[in-house]
């Protein structure tokens, strides 16, 4: 079973042209181990998006629904997230969950 982080107020929202920026730090999980992984989820993305770790892409160009992505190899001791958005609707829910790999 994951543990679950839910990634909660502090997002900073910016209109851009054609939809919105949805960013927000936090720290490298402190329960995090040798054997587990990081993966970063969206509930609901309103629109196609590019989504951003610490400036990465990852997970490419996705249309609207839900989003998954490992991000463990990406992990700083301080991170952003970025969820570039061509909607104006908010996110769902977003949250890292840590995976334990056996």
């Amino acid at each position: 079973m994951p543990h679950i982080i839910r990634l909660r107020g502090a997002w900073e929202s910016i209109p851009r042209e054609g939809g919105m920026h949805h960013s927000r730090n936090f720290g490298r999980p402190r329960t995090l181990d040798a054997h587990g992984r990081v993966w970063l989820i969206c509930q609901n993305v309103p629109g196609p998006v590019e989504v951003y770790m610490n400036g990465q892409a990852i997970g490419g160009n996705r249309e609207m629904g839900s989003f998954a992505a490992d991000i463990t190899d990406l992990l700083q001791t301080r991170n952003t997230i970025l969820f570039a958005v061509t909607s104006s609707e908010p996110l769902g829910e977003v949250s890292i969950e840590i995976r334990t790999e056996t």
